[in-house]
């Protein structure tokens, strides 16, 4: 459902056997894969005081790599290490959702697995991801849209947050509209309204005011939840049409 359906990832499996730069990236793919298999799962940890967000990029890394490495070559070791990482993650206390970043990015990581892996997972597996995803990411996000915690902040704004929280926590509720449509539904329909703020800030000719290290931050995100809510439903409800966002790859040229 997000980002590649199966059809997709079946194109990829066989063009990764006569295409030389794919093989190229394989390869490079299958050594962080093993470094991964070799690493311990991540621990809740905020070194300074403040923010997650190392961790959570780091097991959104992980279940990216393990899930198309899996997709591609079909070894279970990626799917049980990929368990691994989120079934400890699904245990830590909270998301941090005081630095919602963090929050939102580990979002992003569950949907990812649930949605990559899900036929492999048990249906104890999917419950584990699901309330996780729910508990610790998708209720705060609404809450946070409904105005309803002082970390919600970032709803209005129009910087990278917007489309980093937007898109990371659109990302869990894509994974998840069919079995929490009501909460899912909610959310994306203040994410939809909401990302258009800062998505105007590419207007006219795609540059992006925080500089090109946020520009990167914020158009991945961006970019990531209007490809999904292609795959998931069939259309971005024209968000990708907003004035500047096409010319944000071409502005640095």
């Amino acid at each position: 459902r997000l980002l590649a359906s199966e059809a997709d990832f079946a194109r990829l499996k066989e063009q990764v056997g006569t295409d030389s730069q794919l093989k190229e990236w394989l390869v490079k793919l299958r050594a962080e894969g093993q470094r991964v298999l070799d690493q311990p799962v991540s621990k809740y940890e905020i070194p300074d005081g403040l923010r997650l967000l190392s961790t959570s990029r780091r097991v959104l890394d992980r279940t990216q790599t393990l899930g198309l490495l899996y997709r591609i070559e079909g070894d279970r070791r990626y799917v049980e290490r990929a368990w691994k990482e989120l079934e400890a993650a699904a245990q830590f206390p909270d998301w941090n959702p005081r630095h919602f970043l963090d929050t939102a990015e580990m979002t992003h990581a569950f949907a990812i697995g649930y949605d990559w892996l899900y036929d492999q997972w048990t249906g104890d597996q999917r419950t584990v991801l699901r309330q996780a995803m729910v508990e610790k990411g998708l209720k705060l996000g609404v809450t946070c849209h409904r105005g309803g915690t002082s970390y919600g902040w970032w709803t209005k704004s129009e910087h990278n947050w917007n489309q980093v929280c937007n898109g990371g926590i659109g990302m869990g509720a894509l994974a998840l509209a069919d079995v929490e449509p009501e909460l899912a539904g909610e959310f994306l329909h203040a994410a939809l309204k909401s990302l258009q703020l800062p998505m105007r800030r590419f207007a006219p000719d795609g540059a992006w005011d925080e500089g090109p290290g946020y520009w990167n931050y914020a158009t991945a995100y961006n970019v990531v939840f209007l490809a999904a809510l292609d795959t998931a439903v069939g259309t971005d409800f024209g968000l990708s049409q907003i004035p500047g966002f096409n010319e944000a790859g071409m502005f640095p040229i």
